[in-house]
């Protein structure tokens, strides 16, 4: 499966970061998204970051602008690191828990669109959480846990005619981290496409691989 994605990171109206991105997921039975390769540029004013990230299974191989990488390496390598790995608190369609816990309020629309060559149904909806937080893997949610705040997730889905997701909008408003702060707004745009395309995704050869302690 092939997606792209724009999420916008600001106060109030004000944008602050703008990261786009794009790349494939390949999944497996009873685990979700097994690997992926990912490929975004973060931008905050003027200076633009490139980043492309490697998942297969427990394991991560990353390169970007901001990278320490050895001479004669391109990649650098963790396992099991949390920050990089898919997860099942992530803010995404491809995520069974995160559609479970927004199916109780999603009410459908009379909207009919087109995507991926095919004509999609939208659901809109709105969901409480008790944590919001960001890490590279994306924008994650959880139960109050007493370090984070929690927020408002306002989203909207559209479904093929399988049920698969075609597309997905969210505004994730966070609460203010006290009176005198505003309050964060992230908004994210998903389009997803390719389903049932076989998808090839490989960790980098060894030898460009370096080890990051």
């Amino acid at each position: 499966m092939l997606f792209s994605q724009k999420t916008r990171d600001g106060f109030g109206s004000d944008v602050v970061a703008l990261t786009v991105a794009h790349g494939k997921h390949r999944f497996a039975a009873k685990v979700g998204v097994y690997a992926s390769d990912v490929t975004d540029t973060f931008t905050t004013g003027d200076r633009p970051v490139h980043f492309r990230m490697i998942n297969v299974g427990r394991d991560s191989y990353t390169q970007g602008t901001w990278a320490n990488i050895p001479e004669g390496k391109k990649w650098l390598h963790r396992r099991d690191s949390d920050g990089f790995l898919w997860s099942q608190n992530l803010v995404d369609a491809l995520n069974p828990k995160f559609l479970q816990l927004i199916s109780s309020g999603a009410e459908k629309t009379s909207a009919m669109d087109r995507y991926d060559g095919v004509p999609a149904i939208r659901y809109d909806g709105s969901v409480k959480v008790g944590s919001l937080g960001s890490r590279q893997a994306g924008i994650y949610y959880g139960p109050k846990d007493g370090r984070s705040v929690g927020g408002r997730i306002k989203w909207k889905l559209w479904l093929g005619p399988d049920s698969l997701p075609r597309r997905f909008q969210a505004e994730i408003v966070s609460d203010p981290y006290g009176p005198e702060r505003e309050v964060d707004i992230v908004r994210m745009n998903v389009l997803y496409k390719g389903w049932g395309t076989p998808v090839h995704i490989a960790a980098p050869p060894k030898n460009l691989v370096a080890e990051d302690d």
